[in-house]
């Protein structure tokens, strides 16, 4: 999938030039918003109150139902890119269902797969897998640690409906075959593609922001990867000791056009 093309991928390279990788060693400020980087891209904030972030369907984006956050810069792009397929598919549906997470968010879908609580597939993991690294492994098919996913970013949402399939056939196909066309021209990428050979499963539905996306990517990359346990130092979670070190390799692992 092409990233950029014509005016829109001077805008965006003359975003990314000018901001990344030095923005917010200098200008931490500026960047997020008056907190810390590390507690930043860890998700340790809230985006309702964050001075950086909107809520999407104050802005004409339709969501879930839920309120839904983006950091004004992807929000405003969105919006663009919505009112484009609207264009020419005005009744296919079009929802975010899923944008910022907290620190809080993620702990909770993770330690809720770990514990047996919510199964997946069918299966409650504290029994199939009673060791802690193995069901790490199997948790990390879709889901992050906390502090590890990119839906901490405000730059990172996800569409309609959370299965591949989905997008195989009818409205689903309408969708998702539009964004691998059309997304890049507003600074659009999906991270999760098929074909990588490390990292989350493949994810139709996910895409990120690439103008701050990618500068956050390698800041993360900066802070903590070095230390398989610099992440967790503060704010452990379940399997945290065990499978910390596997962070790297999921954060890292993405499409090349999003980096």
């Amino acid at each position: 999938m092409s990233l950029f093309n014509g005016a829109s991928a001077f805008v965006a390279l003359v975003l990314i030039s000018a901001c990344f990788p030095g923005c917010g060693r200098a200008d931490d400020t500026t960047l997020f918003g008056g907190i810390q980087a590390r507690e930043y891209l860890r998700g340790r904030f809230s985006p309702a109150e964050h001075p950086l972030f909107v809520e999407l369907s104050s802005m004409g984006i339709p969501t879930d139902g839920r309120q839904q956050y983006l950091r004004r810069e992807a929000a405003e792009a969105f919006l663009a890119l919505y009112k484009s397929f609207r264009e020419s598919h005005p009744h296919t549906p079009f929802r975010v269902v899923s944008a910022t997470r907290t620190w809080a968010d993620q702990k909770w879908i993770w330690e809720n797969k770990w514990s047996g609580a919510t199964p997946v597939d069918g299966t409650r993991l504290n029994e199939a897998y009673p060791g802690a690294l193995g069901r790490a492994k199997i948790i990390l098919r879709y889901s992050s640690m906390p502090g590890t996913s990119r839906h901490h970013w405000g730059t990172d949402l996800d569409l309609n409906e959370l299965y591949n399939e989905y997008y195989d056939r009818g409205d689903g196909a309408i969708l998702y075959q539009w964004m691998k066309i059309n997304a890049g021209r507003f600074g659009f990428c999906q991270p999760y593609t098929a074909g990588r050979t490390a990292g989350y499963q493949e994810e139709r539905w996910h895409w990120s922001y690439v103008p701050l996306s990618a500068g956050f990517l390698s800041r993360w990359e900066t802070l903590f990867g070095a230390s398989p346990a610099a992440f967790t130092a503060d704010a452990l979670f379940q399997g945290a000791v065990e499978a910390g070190h596997l962070a790297i390799i999921y954060v890292n692992a993405v499409n090349e056009a999003c980096k």
